[in-house]
């Protein structure tokens, strides 16, 4: 169980206005969950978050949402929470070379660094060019 202080500072995370704070964060749960229910809300707010974020390292661009569901579901498994994360319609996560050559065969001009990646990552969605799967994480407490 987490501190009412611990708590805090992780959800104030959860709601930063940077996208990669909450992507940090909830890579973070995603790995060791905290196991406290009373994080769930603040997770599953953001299974509506479509903002493109570098969402791991090696390079992976994708969305906040499908790293929320992953965290999502870590945090259910640590606190008994049988229920499992469905994420319809999300895109797959890409790495660099995956983004780019999508970038090339729908013609769009490459751009450079994280930044470039993540506006090509928006413009391909907006154009419906993005691979893109029904996300289901099953949740088995353990």
């Amino acid at each position: 169980m987490l501190t009412d202080d611990e708590l805090h500072e992780i959800v104030d995370m959860l709601n930063a206005s940077d996208a990669h704070r909450r992507t940090t964060m909830l890579g973070v749960l995603a790995q060791d969950p905290s196991g406290d229910s009373r994080l769930l809300p603040a997770v599953e707010a953001l299974l509506a978050d479509d903002t493109p974020d570098l969402i791991s390292i090696p390079m992976l661009f994708g969305e906040v949402r499908w790293l929320a569901a992953h965290a999502l579901a870590a945090e259910r498994r640590a606190a008994g929470v049988p229920t499992a994360v469905e994420l319809p319609g999300v895109p797959e996560p890409l790495t660099s070379d995956e983004l780019s050559n999508l970038v090339d065969r729908a013609g769009l001009p490459r751009r450079g660094g994280v930044d470039g990646m993540l506006t090509s990552f928006a413009a391909l969605r907006e154009r419906g060019l993005l691979p893109v799967t029904d996300l289901r994480l099953p949740v088995e407490p353990g």
